[in-house]
């Protein structure tokens, strides 16, 4: 084989793969996937899962966070009068991102829930009728999912100094 040949072979080889990798890239985008959950959750269809590591329990006082993978794991519970602020922000998992949920409450401990626990989004949608001036959680939620493998922390509620919301 002449060398035109092997340059032609190998030059639509990699054209081929970049078309496939662009093409992956476009189909599996976090931003693709967090407009169909979007919609999803807006036209009522919430994606079920059976497999979870963690459970939020809903309290008139508080919540509960339920270990179901590991019995030697002890729930915690707080309750809504011992927060003193709340921040949504995203964790990059190298390959995933998660969004999550950090409160710090009175005691200067902290306290994190994440959207893979199960219950998250009951937990979500509770929030602003718990933590007066915390925003519904379709007002936040894009904003720390985008745009992908960053922090992006939003102030959801703070006791000493009201969140404004826009």
């Amino acid at each position: 084989m002449d060398t035109n040949a092997t340059l032609l072979i190998t030059g639509s080889a990699a054209a081929i793969l970049t078309v496939i990798l662009i093409a992956w890239r476009w189909i599996n985008s976090p931003s693709r996937k967090i407009d169909r959950y979007i919609e999803q959750l807006r036209a009522g269809e919430i994606p079920e899962r059976t497999e979870w590591d963690h459970e939020i329990a809903l309290g008139s006082n508080g919540f509960t966070i339920i270990p179901l993978a590991d019995s030697s794991e002890s729930p915690i519970s707080l309750e809504w009068d011992s927060v003193v602020e709340a921040t949504a922000f995203k964790r990059d998992l190298f390959s995933t991102d998660r969004v999550c949920i950090a409160f710090r409450l009175i005691d200067e401990t902290e306290v994190e829930v994440h959207e893979e626990m199960k219950g998250w989004t009951d937990f979500c949608d509770a929030l602003p009728n718990h933590l007066p001036g915390a925003p519904p959680w379709t007002d936040w939620f894009m904003e720390i999912t985008t745009p992908a493998f960053e922090l992006n922390p939003t102030p959801l509620f703070s006791r000493n100094n009201p969140i404004s919301t826009p």
